[in-house]
């Protein structure tokens, strides 16, 4: 039936229209008040304060995150030693973590004068939360090159640090400067670590843009500021883009043996003491949840006070109600995402194509400026809250559950589908009950996905909730704000294991669904 061939393309259609009508309908938004306030936003100085400031702490935070991640991605990927598994987990696990949660259990240990307070504690935030997705980057690069040129190197008698500096470095040159500006976006654009670590001195142009939203309540202002930050994020975001590390080699970089000299035994120190200080504070977290300063004991009946139906002054409504708002919004993310993803996949490889370069508009953008972008449409023309807040989700999640579900469907041959096709079955039919059921494992980790990614966002959330629409995340800001850090730790907590519960099974499932790859 040739209708139904074209009816897969239409649904594409539906998905690509869908991702660019709430990002065209964000950016217009965002244009359609900040462009006659964008002059005033330049001479403004406290805006302009921000910015420079949002500037030195994402380069510095960048810095020492790349700086701290090359010995551990050299060891991981050149050399293999007991533990190896274990310690790259720990490392990594920084970066799974909600920021909202990073942010707490640094100002505790500030305040507990562990981590000096003010910029230096943004700046040791923001390197604990990236340096294990620096590692990442720069271990997969080094990864893709071969040894050879080391061994030359070996060979000719160059010393151990000549290799390193000569040879090694200019090797996976592209794969700092991708990770270097990766961060550089994501710290220049980072809202609930210098929200409760900055406080007023520190403020970045995130938190500049929150505030003249939600505290001044100048609409026109702050989108003039969100559109100089999508300047600044489109322009790094470019570079990163361009900087992207390719494969250089078809052989595997065969790990060897570490050596036991003075130099390694160093750098396999270095890595286990940067595995134990990434456990650190998320633990300091957990015992801080458990420790009532006013009673001095340690009980577990916070988490049962901070999942109370009973109303709580500090938030406008019942902490129950956040964790339910939260659950309600991951699942309609996913959902949402899921549904777009597999009509994207099984249209003609055109317009996938296109959608998925679409799909990775919302990447150059801030949470904060999408959700003020949103806002600004959704006030024109009276869309509910929960919908922009389910919008913004959506949009935050696309680009890597989009990417999962291509992913698995590129990995199928697609002589599966021709013989349902020479049977018989249509295209649409082939789709949904041919290529979906064998891309279940990718389906399946792009929910875990979205809903994780649902789960631990704060910024858009925070800019765009009411009291009945605030998630667990918001809870812990403003619990934070009044200092009731018992229970903004619990929720952060609580947050941290519903992310990680999604994450492991995630891993589960990619572990036991192995039989779709090739």
């Amino acid at each position: 039936m040739p209708g139904k061939g074209s009816i897969v393309s239409k649904l594409g259609i539906i998905s690509i229209a869908l991702l660019l009508g709430l990002w065209g309908a964000s950016s217009f938004g965002l244009l359609l008040r900040g462009i006659p306030s964008l002059p005033e936003a330049i001479r403004d100085r406290a805006i302009g304060r921000a910015f420079h400031f949002s500037f030195l702490q994402a380069f510095a935070s960048a810095l020492f995150s790349v700086v701290l991640a090359i010995p551990m991605a050299y060891l991981d990927a050149t050399y293999d030693f007991r533990g190896r598994k274990v310690l790259k987990v720990l490392v990594t696990m920084p970066f799974t973590l909600p920021t909202i949660s990073v942010a707490l259990s640094f100002l505790l240990l500030s305040r507990k004068g562990i981590v000096p307070s003010g910029w230096p504690s943004i700046i040791a935030a923001h390197a604990y939360f990236n340096f294990g997705m620096c590692s990442q980057i720069l271990s997969a690069t080094l990864s893709s090159i071969s040894t050879d040129m080391e061994e030359a190197a070996d060979t000719l008698g160059a010393s151990y640090w000549f290799k390193l500096r000569a040879v090694v470095l200019p090797l996976v040159l592209r794969g700092i400067i991708y990770s270097f500006t990766l961060t550089f976006v994501l710290c220049f654009t980072s809202f609930a670590i210098p929200l409760l670590l900055g406080g007023p001195r520190y403020r970045t142009l995130e938190v500049e843009i929150y505030s003249l939203y939600k505290v001044f309540l100048d609409r026109g202002l702050a989108s003039g500021a969100a559109i100089l930050q999508l300047g600044v994020t489109g322009f790094i975001s470019l570079i990163a883009l361009r900087s992207l590390p390719a494969a250089r080699s078809k052989e595997a970089r065969l790990r060897k043996n570490l050596p036991k000299d003075p130099i390694h035994t160093a750098l396999l120190v270095y890595y286990c003491i940067m595995a134990c200080l990434a456990l650190y504070p998320v633990t300091y977290l957990a015992y801080r949840s458990l420790f009532n300063p006013l009673t001095d004991e340690f009980s577990p009946r916070i988490y049962f006070k901070v999942l109370s139906p009973g109303f709580d002054p500090s938030l406008g409504s019942s902490p129950l109600n956040s964790l339910i708002n939260s659950l309600f919004f991951a699942t309609m993310t996913s959902l949402i995402t899921l549904v777009m993803a597999s009509l994207l996949i099984s249209s003609v490889p055109r317009i996938k194509n296109l959608g998925m370069l679409i799909s990775l508009l919302p990447l150059g953008t801030s949470s904060i400026s999408l959700a003020l972008g949103l806002y600004s449409i959704g006030s024109k023309f009276q869309i509910p809250g929960w919908i922009l807040i389910t919008s913004s989700h959506f949009l935050i999640s696309a680009p890597f559950t989009f990417r999962s579900l291509e992913a698995g469907a590129s990995a199928i041959d697609p002589v599966f589908l021709e013989a349902a096709e020479t049977l018989g079955l249509d295209r649409l039919d082939a789709t949904f009950k041919v290529l979906l059921p064998l891309i279940l494992p990718s389906i399946l980790v792009g929910g875990f996905y979205a809903f994780a990614m649902s789960i631990s966002e704060t910024s858009a959330v925070a800019l765009l909730s009411t009291p009945e629409t605030q998630t667990l995340t918001v809870a812990a800001l403003k619990y934070s704000g009044v200092r009731r850090f018992q229970e903004a730790t619990a929720i952060s907590v609580l947050v941290c294991l519903l992310t990680w519960t999604l994450l492991g099974l995630q891993g589960l499932v990619e572990k036991r669904m192995k039989w779709t790859r090739r």
